[in-house]
């Protein structure tokens, strides 16, 4: 019975995030001039005509709504605040991108303070497992390297957030998964505040399936990014969950837009300018349809959940597993490469 409770709230959390957001996003879309500034094509884009973006405004805005909520009726510790205060501040920082756009100078350094705060509120000279092992590692150590790697993801997430759906539908499966973790584990709030997070991408998505009526927009990407960063550290830092299951879980992520730096480097390309070598935009620019694309990696990011969920449980399996995904998102390369060579 006790489970049964537990499940209908987790439940009523995701299906009151997605009802509030669907019913405000419903409300102001077509009011978007007001709203939500225009996002025009440029080089980087796969869209043909002006569409509003900034969408992810009122995820956030939803999102922080229930962790006061969360707060007040549930046990939540103060530096969860911090954290929530920080990955708010990411989202100011899109929000004012998405209207006029910020130096990347001027980003970085906003990320890396709010990154900065947010990492120093999370480590507590805490213990690290990763494959099979466990590592207890002072912050002197790990401080800076952590903040990097975060910085990192966050601007993977953006990255990522080019084609329709594309970022609504991952999103969607990691914070689900992350959220039943967290059930797991018994970190109430954390499961909570995550499928709040879920209930609010799952209504944004009945907007953003192409074609696309709105986007997420920086405010969102980067919240999105603060919040992947944060659960992870958290997740390995205070709960247990070893490392390399985020490796796994965040895989096709971190591996798209790793891959087409590291390529963009390599050809000498100037890595700030905009582009369209994402494998995702690559398909697409082949005449690959958005839900096409949006299909074939939300399938592969399923695979990485299930490979990803049993590493959670089985540590042990951690190296094979990881080299598993590796594979897997090896072939998915080869996959935009033979449709490449087929046009």
């Amino acid at each position: 019975m006790t489970h049964f409770i537990g499940f209908l709230e987790l439940f009523f959390a995701l299906l009151a995030a997605f009802l509030l957001t669907f019913i405000v996003l419903n409300f102001l879309i077509d009011r978007a001039s007001v709203v939500f500034p225009r996002d025009m094509p440029n080089l980087r884009s796969l869209h043909i005509a002006p569409t509003p973006r900034g969408g992810g405004v009122i995820c956030l805005s939803v999102t922080m709504l229930a962790s006061l909520l969360v707060a007040v009726f549930s046990s939540f510790e103060w530096w969860m605040l911090g954290v929530g205060t920080c990955i708010a501040g990411l989202g100011i920082v899109g929000f004012i991108d998405d209207r006029c756009p910020l130096s990347v100078r001027k980003k970085i350094l906003a990320q890396t303070i709010l990154v900065g705060v947010m990492v120093g509120l999370i480590l507590d000279d805490r213990s690290w497992q990763l494959f099979g092992e466990v590592f207890v590692l002072p912050d002197v150590f790990v401080f800076w390297p952590v903040l990097i790697l975060m910085i990192w993801l966050v601007n993977l997430t953006n990255f990522i957030d080019g084609a329709d759906g594309l970022l609504g539908v991952h999103g969607v499966i990691i914070t689900i998964t992350l959220g039943l973790w967290f059930y797991a584990l018994d970190a109430r709030a954390l499961c909570l505040i995550t499928l709040v997070v879920s209930g609010t991408l799952l209504a944004f998505l009945r907007f953003n399936w192409s074609p696309a009526r709105i986007f997420l927009g920086d405010v969102g990407s980067l919240a999105l990014g603060g919040w992947l960063g944060a659960t992870m550290l958290i997740g390995i830092t205070r709960l247990g969950l070893p490392a390399e299951a985020f490796v796994i879980l965040y895989g096709y992520i971190v591996f798209d837009a790793s891959f087409t730096l590291i390529r963009r480097l390599s050809a000498g390309n100037n890595v700030f300018l905009a582009h369209r070598d994402h494998l995702y935009q690559r398909l697409i620019v082949k005449g690959k349809s958005h839900q096409h694309v949006v299909l074939v990696t939300g399938g592969l990011q399923v695979v990485l959940m299930v490979l990803a969920s049993v590493n959670a449980m089985l540590d042990e399996y951690g190296v094979w597993l990881l080299l598993t995904a590796t594979a897997i998102l090896g072939l998915f390369t080869l996959y935009v490469v033979s449709v490449e060579r087929r046009v």
